[in-house]
């Protein structure tokens, strides 16, 4: 159900991000269901970080509740923004007239100082006082409880020896209201260096202690009507709240241990392990139905009760319906508040109307994210239609300025416009991909004056995937003889269907392999844009040599190393006819490269 909060209180986003569904006023003032008025005193530094955790608590319930933020006149923290907290928050002599159903009071890091030495200790007392009268149940969160004990029954608190600090395991006591549906053992965070021993209430007969032990003094307590409770923990933390005050005091230097039982074996680098979230969700939705919203009147401020009358779905199904109430209210001039459902089943068969809303609305927001997704749909299409059309005006630039600075003829030109026209419809992945090879293939044959071999016509791929070598050896002595010239595209083949095939990255090193053994050359030539095989990667290591000289083995060895400088597969067809290979750059012509051989 919806949290009725300031405009502009909580960021939307933050609201969103914790599933936290809220109602503006102007809305909840027209609903027929009136909101429990639930005041936060918020007494925390972080206020933001406070507002979410408790707004997150409260929301997870199906009431409807309207919160008003208090902040103290007396004190004025340095660490808040005073613009904000005057636009957003009450002060306790704007809401002194009023009353509330429910009541938050958080804790504050004032927990070692005297009382009477916190700067706004009067005013809380006053607020303390004025709950009593005009709250029906306020809670009393750490420091707070310790305060309101204080304050209402004289008993003071003691400091622990170290920090009490951890999500610590609790028996529950008995059968209280706010732990219903509690397991008999749960979690609860706790970050304080105060605490109240289990025997200081054990004379106060109005109080009941619900959870505690010895090391952390009591964890949760409660007057006998619950009126007052007193939670010493912090079921509203998020997950990393503890972590980020351990890692806070120590880079101030504070000697402080990591918090018990809340990282992974006990150790803060291995992760948090969340224990508490569902016995807090319980806690809060507990407190707020059992102890607020099933005691508190229904008007906070004590009106004189009036006779009510209501009348369910099957007595208002139809205007003969409506006739019979009609009588059945006059004939009793009490009946002055008159309570009315929709419109129940008129037969057996009949739906009642609240289904048929309850339909009305899924129909709607079923379109509603069905015309969202259309237009993200639409939107992810646009832009992938717009890059797409940017990327394809990448590719055929490269090509065309290659083939208008070689002054290469219209026909050249033509051909090009044509390849790059079936590229655009093509959608096949590796003939799109083998592409770059063809085309630049194409080029460099016009450009020589060669002739274009395609590699589908040479290199044959079987149903397994590998190369039949075989059969690949065949072509390329079939269609390539020894005084032609010719160009052959790398990095592909062809099934046994004619479709194209890719190699791995790098596979124009095996198609050079393939026709040079096929063809039983003596040298195979492989040019790079350096000078030969390195020492090491000359971009990363300026001292990197040349190796003049090296092994088919040694090369192997360098490449199963991780080198990137052949292909491994391409190696044993060259080896194999004992043909030499040899590395060269491109940009270095007279070099001598490195040269490969058994």
């Amino acid at each position: 159900m919806p949290i009725i909060l300031p405009d502009k209180l909580i960021d939307p986003s933050i609201l969103e991000e914790n599933n936290i569904f809220t109602m503006s006023p102007d809305r909840a003032s027209s609903q027929d269901i009136r909101p429990l008025k639930v005041a936060i005193v918020n007494l925390m530094p972080a206020k933001e970080e406070t507002e979410v955790q408790l707004v997150k608590m409260l929301a997870n319930t199906a009431l409807q509740i309207k919160i008003d933020f208090l902040t103290t006149a007396s004190y004025r923290s340095r660490h808040v923004e005073h613009q904000r907290l005057d636009r957003l928050y009450k002060t306790f002599e704007e809401i002194k007239g009023e009353k509330y159903d429910a009541m938050i009071i958080t804790g504050a890091p004032v927990e070692r100082l005297d009382y009477k030495d916190i700067l706004y200790w009067d005013e809380l007392r006053d607020i303390l006082d004025y709950a009593r009268e005009n709250v029906y149940s306020t809670l009393f969160i750490c420091w707070a409880a310790q305060a309101a004990l204080y304050h209402y029954y004289g008993v003071e608190a003691r400091t622990a020896e170290k920090k009490i600090f951890g999500v610590f395991e609790f028996e529950k006591k008995g059968h209280a209201k706010v732990l219903k549906g509690f397991d008999d053992i749960f979690a609860q965070p706790h970050s304080r260096h105060t605490y109240v021993a289990e025997e200081d209430l054990a004379g106060l007969e109005d109080l009941v202690v619900l959870a505690g032990r010895p090391d952390t003094g009591v964890a949760l307590a409660a007057s006998k009507d619950n009126r007052l409770l007193f939670n010493f923990g912090h079921w509203e933390y998020d997950k990393g709240t503890l972590d980020k005050e351990y890692r806070r005091d120590r880079e101030k230097g504070i000697a402080t241990d990591p918090p018990l039982h809340y990282y992974r074996n006990e150790d803060p680098d291995q992760g948090i392990r969340v224990s508490w979230r569902s016995a807090g969700n319980l806690f809060f939705s507990n407190w707020l139905n059992y102890c607020v919203y099933q005691e508190t009147p229904f008007s906070v401020d004590q009106i004189k009760a009036k006779s009510v009358s209501k009348f369910g779905g099957s007595s208002l199904a139809d205007a003969v319906h409506f006739e019979q109430v009609k009588q059945i209210i006059q004939a009793d001039h009490d009946r002055r508040v008159v309570i009315v459902s929709a419109p129940g089943k008129r037969r057996q068969e009949d739906v009642k109307l609240t289904d048929r809303l309850i339909h009305d609305y899924e129909l709607k927001r079923d379109r509603e994210d069905i015309r969202r997704v259309i237009d993200r749909l639409e939107e992810v299409l646009n832009q992938n239609e717009k890059e797409a059309k940017e990327n394809a005006e990448e590719i055929a630039g490269r090509f065309r300025d290659i083939v208008d600075q070689l002054g290469l003829g219209p026909g050249v030109r033509e051909g090009l416009d044509k390849d790059l026209n079936d590229l655009a419809s093509a959608r096949d992945r590796d003939y799109i991909v083998s592409r770059g090879e063809y085309i630049n293939a194409k080029i460099m044959s016009a450009y020589l004056g060669y002739d274009l071999v395609d590699a589908k016509d040479l290199i044959r791929v079987g149903p397994d995937g590998r190369v039949d070598l075989e059969e690949t050896r065949r072509l390329i002595r079939e269609k390539i003889k020894e005084k032609d010239r010719v160009v052959v595209p790398g990095f592909y083949g062809a099934d046994n269907y004619g479709k194209i095939v890719t190699f791995p990255r790098g596979g124009s090193d095996f198609t050079g392999s393939l026709l040079a053994s096929s063809l039983d050359s003596a040298v195979y030539e492989n040019w790079t844009d350096v000078d030969g095989v390195m020492t090491a990667d000359p971009q990363k290591d300026r001292t990197a040599r040349k190796i003049p000289r090296l092994s088919y083995e040694e090369l192997s060895e360098i490449v199963d190393r991780g080198a990137a400088i052949y292909q491994r597969e391409a190696i044993d067809p060259v080896r194999e006819k004992n043909i030499v290979l040899r590395f060269l750059n491109t940009n270095n012509a007279a070099g001598t490269g490195t040269e490969v051989r058994d």
